[in-house]
């Protein structure tokens, strides 16, 4: 598994991640998470799991603090 920082809105996320992606694949997810609120500690508290369709592709991807793992479906 890879591990890479990722700067997006301003903000340093740890991706890692197995195969590869696009850039604009990794950004749709960061860009699914931060609507959520996915980086707070308080959301983080009860979920960690999201599965995001991002174009033609699914994706599960585990969030804890700043670090994003993702795994193409």
């Amino acid at each position: 598994m890879e591990s890479m920082p990722f700067l997006h809105a301003n903000q340093i996320f740890n991706i890692s991640f197995e195969e590869d992606l696009a850039f604009s694949e990794v950004r749709a997810i960061l860009d699914y998470l931060l609507s959520r609120n996915a980086f707070s500690r308080k959301v983080q508290e009860t979920e960690g799991f999201y599965i995001i369709e991002v174009e033609d592709a699914s994706f599960g991807v585990w969030v804890q603090e700043m670090d994003v793992i993702i795994e193409r479906r």
